[in-house]
């Protein structure tokens, strides 16, 4: 059945106002028969499945150790690590004994733990630092450039935003400046655009604008109007305007007035939008799609976006016509088909329907699918994985996370948030 905008929402609202309502899912939560009860420590045997060559991996805690589980749920990694990552450019990170390094798909360091502080690869370059400053390494591990600077962005584009003695500049893929060091801030290049702020006139206003791939400036503001520029995505960047914000379009001219309270990038076609305190979304017309209705949104992860709603995290999809009803405490966007949930302090996965892979809402330290013994099983691809019972690692007080999660970083320098 096909739920109308009003209906979900509407079911959304009525659960964030009954306590009693919200710790019963209503809204495509899964079907079947109830998960099996969990020992809290586990001391059971776990289920050990070997990792296949066209595993997607995701990060579990068992026990507060970390290890990796594939695309069916079933543990691939053993958890082992202090803290772990997912997988980028073929790569993960992974904390041991309070130092980062890189693992590959079957667990094993590539890089080993030594950089107090390590971003994820991007481009094959990741940021790593001494806890001051910051480098870059390629993923042999060999420095790039030297842990000289005072802050570092990730490559994308190509290029990468640097920043030393309070300016910010760019350097292209071999470490090299591109863009010289004379900008107050600047952000990430996205589709061949980065905004900027510099110093201004003596007494006046900042200059605020973006740069081209070359590093000419081809869109400047120069009155104070434009108070903060934001990344293109769609083909539009959000941009405040004075106290609002708005969007503007590749030809350096507002497409959607500055009239919101708040904005997030394009996705998708659609991007959140704030009114007073509620958030919904609109389309690249600027027409609401979503009428303004949640304490917070983000953005559209194709099909879904992830919502919070009487302080309960929930998924929404591009005109609320279905979803996953707000219900868990916190939660992450949906990445690689999954979405990573949490019932405080554990965290599992649902799927696009919220049908849990890992559930969240039968563990409170730790998951684990506790199958029955199987010698081998045969997938729909005609490889053989064995499954193998093992010990668990031993139950530990959980270690808070190193690294806040990717959908939360900042993409821009000097370094605001994650």
């Amino acid at each position: 059945m096909r739920h109308s905008a009003a209906t979900f929402l509407g079911l959304c609202l009525a659960l964030a106002c009954c306590p009693a309502a919200a710790q019963k899912p209503t809204l495509h939560i899964g079907s079947g028969a109830a998960p099996p009860a969990f020992d809290i420590p586990l001391r059971d045997q776990i289920i050990y499945t070997d990792p296949g060559f066209n595993d997607t991996l995701y990060p579990v805690s068992v026990n507060n150790w970390w290890g990796y589980m594939n695309q069916h749920g079933r543990l691939v990694v053993f958890p082992e690590h202090d803290w772990a990552d997912d997988f980028y450019d073929g790569l993960a990170r992974a904390v041991a004994r309070d130092k980062t390094g890189f693992i590959r798909g079957t667990g094993e360091w590539v890089l080993d733990p030594v950089y107090p502080y390590a971003d994820r690869f991007a481009e094959g370059r990741a940021v790593v630092g001494d806890g001051e400053h910051f480098g870059y390494i390629d993923k042999t591990g060999k420095l790039i450039v030297p842990v000289k600077l005072d802050g570092a962005l990730r490559y994308r584009e190509g290029t990468a935003g640097v920043m030393k003695d309070g300016l910010c500049g760019f350097i292209d893929a071999a470490g090299d400046l591109a863009v010289p060091l004379r900008y107050t801030r600047v952000r990430s290049f996205h589709e061949g655009f980065a905004a900027f702020t510099r110093s201004g006139p003596a007494g006046g206003p900042d200059v605020v604008g973006y740069l081209d791939r070359r590093g000419k400036e081809v869109f400047s503001d120069t009155t104070g109007g434009v108070t903060e520029p934001g990344d293109f995505n769609d083909g539009l960047a959000r941009i405040r305007v004075g106290e609002k914000w708005g969007y503007l379009g590749r030809n350096w001219k507002m497409r959607i007035d500055a009239q919101f309270d708040d904005a997030r990038d394009f996705s998708h076609g659609v991007a959140a939008v704030r009114v007073g305190a509620k958030w919904g979304y609109i389309d690249k017309a600027g027409k609401p799609v979503i009428e303004p209705a949640f304490d917070a949104a983000d953005d559209l992860e194709d099909p879904l976006a992830m919502v919070t709603l009487g302080g309960k995290v929930g998924y929404v999809n591009r005109d609320a016509s279905r979803g996953i009803t707000p219900q868990f405490a916190a939660g992450q966007p949906f990445f690689r088909d999954y979405a990573r949930v949490a019932v405080e302090p554990s965290f599992g996965y649902i799927d696009r329907v919220g049908n849990p892979v890992w559930d969240p809402r039968h563990a409170l330290q730790g998951f684990i699918n506790k199958r029955k013994k199987e010698s081998a099983l045969l997938l729909d691809n005609d490889d053989i994985i064995h499954h193998r019972t093992i010990d668990p690692p031993p139950y530990r007080e959980p270690i808070p996370e190193p690294y806040p999660p990717d959908y939360l970083y900042d993409e821009q320098l000097p370094r605001t948030g994650g």
